[in-house]
C-alpha cells in the first residue's frame, strides 16, 4: 500500500480510482437526478449508481478471487421472485439511506469533516475523473461532485461507529464468556452419497466398525504415560491415516458442538480423558479436557461480546433515526438504473506494486461498520446491508460482504489496493 492509499486509508476515503473501460452498451443516464430524498439532503442517480457499480465490481473481484465468476448471478431469481441485481438495488438504496443517518446525526457527536480531510475528498474526486474517459464517466453517469459526497458519506462512517458505541458496557464476567477447550477425534457415522445424490445410511455393521476405530484410538490414548500430554492426532493416524484430532474451544451458549459431546465431557477436570467412546448425532468422539476454563479462548470470547453489543447499539440508533427520517426514493429514477450480466463493472489492478502516489482507494483495516457497499477486508464493525460470504459475527442484512466482518458496515467498498475499475 503506497502512502497516499495509507492517508485515504486512514481518512476513511474509499473509492475505486483509476482508468476503466468500455465493453458493450449500457442505457444512457441523467446523473443529476435525484434518485432518492431522506431528510434535507437529495441523492443524485450519479451518486447512487456510482455505489452500486462499486459494489457490482466488488463481488465481481471477490469470485475472480476463488476462480470463479458472477456470470448469470445477477439474473438469478430469488424465492420473492426478484433477481439478484433487483434486490441489491434495493439493499444499496437501505445502506445509502443509512449513510445520509450518519452524516446528518453526525453534529450530534460533533464529527467533522475536517479541512485537511476536505482537501483529500477534493483530490480524489478529480483524479477519479482525470483518470476515467468520457464514455466511461457517460455510462457512470457520475460526477466529481458525487464523487465527493460518497467520500464524505465514508468519511463520517469511519468517524461515526466510536462515539455512537462509546457508552456501550464493555465489561464482561467470566461467568458470561467462560471457555472451555478439548481435544477431539471425531468419526463420522453420517450417511455416503450414492450416484445419484441420494444419502445412504451406514449399515449397523459399517457404524459398528467406526466405532471400533474410536475405541481404538481412546486405547491408545490411555496406554500413554501420560494421557494429558498425548498428541492424539499422531495416535489417531495410527489407528487409521485419515483420522485426525483437533482442539475446540466452546462456552455454554455454544451451538456448534454436539450436546452429546458437550454433556459427556462437561464433568472432567483438565487433562482428564473421557472413560468411553462418546456417542453423538452423526459420529463417535474420543474427547479429552484440555482446560475447563481457557484463558485466551475466554478473552477472545469477551471482546467478541463486546463487538457485538457495539455493533447491536449501533445499528439501534441507526433503526431508531431512520424511523424519524425515512428515505423517498423515486422509482421512476431509480428503476433506470439496471444490475444485469449484460453490463458488468470490474476493478483493473496496478500494474506495479509501488507506483507512487496513485490515489489508488484501499480501505484495509476500518474499525467502522458497513451499512451497505461490498466489503473484502477485514471490518471490526457490523454489517447492515451486505450478502456476508466471509465470517460475520453480527448480522448480516443485505449487500455483499466477502471479507471478515466483526460487526457492521456501513457502506464502503474494501478494495484493498485496487487502482482502476473496468465497466465491461
Amino acid at each position: 500500500m503506497n502512502k497516499f492509499t495509507k492517508t485515504l486509508a486512514c481518512a476513511g476515503l474509499v473509492v475505486v480510482l483509476g482508468t476503466t473501460s468500455l465493453a458493450g452498451c449500457g442505457k444512457s443516464l441523467d446523473g443529476t437526478k435525484i434518485a432518492a430524498t431522506c431528510g434535507d439532503d437529495k441523492i443524485t442517480l450519479g451518486t447512487a449508481n456510482m455505489m452500486l457499480r462499486m459494489t457490482q465490481a466488488q463481488m465481481a473481484s471477490y469470485y475472480s478471487m476463488f476462480g470463479g465468476s458472477t456470470a448469470g448471478i445477477w439474473d438469478q431469481e430469488g424465492e420473492d421472485g426478484k433477481t439478484y441485481g433487483e434486490n441489491t438495488k434495493d439493499d444499496m438504496m437501505d445502506q445509502i439511506h443509512n449513510m445520509v443517518l450518519l452524516k446528518q446525526h453526525a453534529k450530534d457527536y460533533d464529527v467533522t469533516i475536517t479541512e485537511d480531510e476536505q482537501k483529500k475528498i477534493e483530490e480524489a474526486a478529480k483524479k477519479f475523473m482525470d483518470d476515467n474517459d468520457a464514455d466511461t464517466i457517460a455510462k457512470l453517469a457520475v460526477s466529481q461532485s458525487d464523487i465527493e459526497t460518497i467520500l464524505e458519506f465514508y468519511t463520517y462512517q469511519e468517524k461515526m461507529y466510536d462515539p455512537m458505541t462509546a457508552d456501550v458496557d464493555t465489561n464482561v464476567e467470566d461467568s458470561e464468556a467462560a471457555q472451555s477447550k478439548i481435544t477431539v477425534c471425531q468419526i463420522s457415522t453420517a450417511g455416503t452419497q450414492d450416484e445419484e445424490g441420494k444419502t445412504v445410511e451406514l449399515t449397523d455393521e459399517e457404524k459398528q466398525a467406526k466405532k471400533d476405530q474410536a475405541q481404538a484410538v481412546l486405547d491408545k490414548i490411555n496406554a500413554q504415560e501420560d494421557p494429558a500430554a498425548a498428541d492424539m492426532d499422531a495416535l489417531a493416524k495410527e489407528v487409521d491415516e485419515n483420522l485426525t484430532a483437533s482442539t475446540k474451544t466452546f462456552g455454554s451458549d455454544d451451538t456448534a458442538l454436539d450436546d452429546k459431546l458437550k454433556e459427556a465431557v462437561k464433568s472432567l477436570t483438565d487433562g482428564q480423558v473421557a472413560p468411553e467412546v462418546i456417542e453423538g448425532e452423526d459420529a463417535y468422539y474420543v474427547a479429552r479436557m484440555d482446560a475447563t476454563f481457557d484463558e485466551d479462548a475466554t478473552q477472545s470470547k469477551k471482546e467478541s461480546i463486546v463487538t457485538e453489543r457495539k455493533q447491536e447499539a449501533y445499528n439501534d440508533l441507526l433503526k431508531e433515526w431512520g424511523k424519524d427520517t425515512k428515505i423517498d426514493v423515486d422509482k421512476k429514477v431509480w428503476k433506470k438504473v439496471t444490475l444485469t450480466d449484460s453490463d458488468s463493472y470490474t476493478f483493473k489492478q496496478p500494474e506495479t506494486t509501488d507506483t507512487g502516489d496513485t490515489g489508488a482507494a484501499d480501505t484495509g483495516d476500518t474499525n467502522t461498520g458497513d451499512t451497505g457497499a461490498t466489503d473484502t477486508g477485514d471490518t471490526n464493525t457490523g454489517d447492515t446491508g451486505a450478502t456476508d460470504a466471509g465470517d460475520t459475527n453480527t448480522g448480516d442484512t443485505g449487500t455483499a460482504d466477502t471479507g471478515d466482518t466483526n460487526t457492521g458496515d456501513t457502506g464502503a467498498t474494501d478494495t484493498d489496493n485496487t487502482d482502476a475499475a473496468n465497466a465491461e
